[in-house]
């Protein structure tokens, strides 16, 4: 007769009766091998590179960036995400190599409506780098308590989700992390180098004394009689 066993070490608070599954935890940064570093490493240089020299395979970081991130997400962010990421991934860059076709190239400047003014806005879209830093960052900052990741984490979300919106759109979200990142990771990393800042924005704790009540002893019944 064959044994079902189990290799989760018995556990005294788990009641009899309930469903205790196994599960394999997320995987440690420091759990990741040396040589795995190094080949990441290797190919996020090429990808830079390609890009950069040959900028019309720039919308192919967007598919490298949409990966990194779903492999920072854990289980149940990654089965909520995974779909409207990748689809959103998928369209920006059809939407980046139509306007390649249809410009006959690509260059570092390139001249876009601004949303709601009617003007033309020109400056550098961040196209050729910014995927490829945002990757490298979600691949290599520790997974705990870090607010630069946190950082880079939401801005390589709006940078995929923006190929929602209408029009020229995504540009407009381009251009703005290409003005602010500098900013924003300078943010995070300050945080997380000096842990000290964060209490200068966590509300005060307010002790409070714990509120008595004395309850009078009832006096002892008066004899009868």
């Amino acid at each position: 007769m064959t044994s079902y066993s189990s290799n989760r070490p018995p556990n005294e608070a788990t009641r009899r009766g309930v469903y205790n599954p196994i599960t394999l935890g997320e995987p440690d940064d420091e759990e990741l091998p040396q040589l795995t570093k190094l080949l990441a490493a290797l190919l996020f240089t090429v990808i830079f590179m390609v890009s950069w020299k040959r900028p019309e395979f720039a919308p192919l970081t967007i598919l490298v960036l949409a990966g990194c991130l779903l492999y920072r997400l854990d289980a149940r962010q990654r089965k909520l995400a995974s779909a409207p990421l990748i689809l959103a991934a998928i369209r920006l860059c059809l939407m980046l190599s139509a306007k390649l076709v249809a410009a006959g190239g690509f260059a570092l400047e390139q001249k876009w409506p601004a949303p709601m003014v009617g003007t033309v806005m020109t400056g550098d879209w961040g196209i050729t780098w910014i995927p490829a830093f945002l990757s490298v960052c979600l691949f290599y900052l520790p997974r705990k308590d870090s607010i630069t990741l946190k950082i880079v984490g939401l801005e390589a979300i709006a940078v995929i989700l923006s190929s929602l919106l209408p029009g020229d759109g995504f540009a407009s979200v381009l251009a703005v992390f290409n003005a602010t990142l500098f900013f924003a990771v300078t943010i995070g990393l300050l945080f997380d180098l000096k842990p000290g800042l964060r209490e200068w924005f966590r509300p005060p704790q307010y002790r409070t004394a714990p509120i008595r009540v004395q309850i009078p002893t009832p006096p002892p019944p008066r004899p009868v009689g």
